[in-house]
């Protein structure tokens, strides 16, 4: 296993690596690194080709990308002494037979350095207690994540401690807790390497190592494959189906702080005769959270067994069949119709709470935790206002990331148009059709003026009525701000 660095030797590294410009843009963009080695892509010839300049950077590469040894003599014909004592003390590297050999991935993420497990041992197939590398859900985990100050941040499912970094940043305090104590060594070491002294890491199942504690902020990526393997710990699970999500869900309020979030990203199952939504809101009840819950893909059983049979088993065409037909017997025999995955966002708060449960197409591009906080916001202003009369006293403000947009098409000899759209060019995708008076409308709405003396100024250049003006302009602007268009 990896040892800690002193924390100034880890500072030390930090700043060597940086020299190197051994960063993510550079190695992605410049140097057209942006996959790891893998058997399956067949891509170790191109990698090693890439790297075959004797450099210190693709020395490094070399190490802790492509995963190859290094012949001790030329590697310290480029990296100085000091540096090589240092991954070697720690155990990045060892030499044996006049060969540096890299024991780990090592490589930059966002503004960090992260170690992890090298793809060649989970290619191998015989690691249960693998680390895995940050990966699409981490990265996705990451920008769904609330990144507001936190006294208390719990990462559950730590894994390599990746979503700990993040929430160091604006955390007093960050534990990473995961059930695989070869994790939770990942994570201490990636957080000395990084400089970030605020994670305490710690290991047990769920919410076992911090019982009795509670956290302004929780964020999970679980273990929530829905299958019979029990291969694995980054991905699988002992409980049936999606129980295991269940079971965190269902936990994770009794761990929050008044007005604390809990978010994670999971999978859940619909069984024959039960509508998914019905299943997965169960999770909640009397949980004494609100609960906003958006549904990403489905994929039928024989799709989902295939993707997760080819992401988690080595190429074995002579086992692929029997393991195929494990997985389907599992589904059929649990009535499995399809796998549903999503996130879910919870907020503690006392009093009547309120769930809400919708599909998206795609998960924003950028960071899009702040608009996770304002839907909970928003959701609080329409509650707190509940009256046409309140409503009428509110000086709303169009959201900055509005856009309209008009489409036009060739006909009779010119230009006409077809439609009128309000965009959201940031957090989730969202547009909506609109008229063109309502647009005026909306162009009022700054945030200086009331919804009262908006309406109106409308109803003098409509020809109907001002109660109809009225009832409608608010039944726009609810809309709006339940969407995010529109903010209280």
């Amino acid at each position: 296993m990896l040892k800690l660095l002193s924390p100034g030797d880890a500072g030390r590294l930090r700043d060597y690596l940086m020299t190197l410009n051994f960063t993510s843009a550079h190695i992605r963009d410049d140097l057209g690194l942006a996959d790891l080695p893998s058997c399956r892509l067949r891509n170790l010839p191109r990698l090693m080709n890439k790297t075959e300049e004797p450099t210190a950077l693709h020395t490094l590469l070399r190490w802790f990308l492509v995963g190859t040894a290094v012949e001790t003599r030329k590697a310290r014909e480029l990296i100085p002494d000091w540096a090589i004592a240092l991954f070697c003390g720690c155990g990045l590297l060892v030499e044996g037979r006049g060969e540096l050999i890299p024991t780990a991935l090592l490589l930059p993420f966002d503004q960090f350095f992260v170690a992890s497990d090298h793809p060649r041992r989970f290619e191998s197939g015989k690691f249960a207690d693998l680390v895995l590398w940050p990966n699409p859900t981490s990265r996705l985990l990451s920008r769904f994540t609330i990144r507001r100050p936190s006294r208390a941040t719990l990462d559950l499912g730590s894994g390599n401690g990746i979503e700990s970094l993040h929430a160091a940043e604006h955390s007093e305090k960050v534990v990473a807790a995961d059930l695989n104590p070869r994790a939770t060594e990942y994570a201490a070491f990636n957080a000395r390497l990084n400089g970030i002294e605020n994670i305490e890491c710690v290991t047990g199942d769920l919410f076992e190592p911090v019982q009795g504690r509670s956290f302004d902020l929780i964020v999970s990526n679980p273990p929530f494959f829905i299958s019979p393997s029990n291969k694995y710990l980054f991905c699988d699970n002992p409980y049936e189906l999606d129980e295991l999500c269940r079971k965190i869900a269902r936990a994770a309020p009794g761990h929050l702080n008044e007005g604390g979030y809990f978010q994670m990203l999971c999978e859940w199952a619909e069984i024959k005769g039960q509508p998914w939504q019905e299943r997965v809101a169960e999770w909640f009840e009397g949980s004494g959270c609100d609960v906003w819950i958006l549904k990403g893909y489905t994929q039928g059983p024989a799709e989902y067994a295939e993707e997760r049979i080819r992401e988690t088993t080595p190429d074995s065409p002579e086992g692929d069949a029997a393991t195929y037909a494990r997985f389907m017997e599992y589904y059929h025999q649990r009535k499995v119709e399809a796998i549903h995955n999503g996130l879910i966002a919870m907020r503690r708060r006392p009093g009547h709470n309120w769930i809400r449960i919708e599909e998206i197409s795609q998960a924003p591009k950028d960071p899009f935790g702040d608009s996770v906080l304002q839907t909970f916001s928003s959701r609080d202003f329409l509650d707190s206002h509940p009256t046409d009369e309140m409503m009428l006293t509110a000086k709303p403000r169009l959201s900055a990331s509005a856009r309209l947009e008009q489409r036009f098409e060739l006909s009779d000899g010119g230009w006409q148009p077809i439609s009128l759209e309000l965009r959201l060019m940031k957090g989730f995708p969202s547009h909506v059709g609109v008229q063109p008076l309502v647009a005026e409308f909306l162009s009022g709405c700054d945030g200086e003026r009331t919804l009262g003396e908006l309406i109106q100024r409308l109803s003098g250049k409509v020809n109907v009525s001002a109660a109809q003006v009225q009832q409608e302009c608010l039944d726009v602007v609810r809309k709006l701000i339940e969407r995010g268009f529109v903010l209280p």
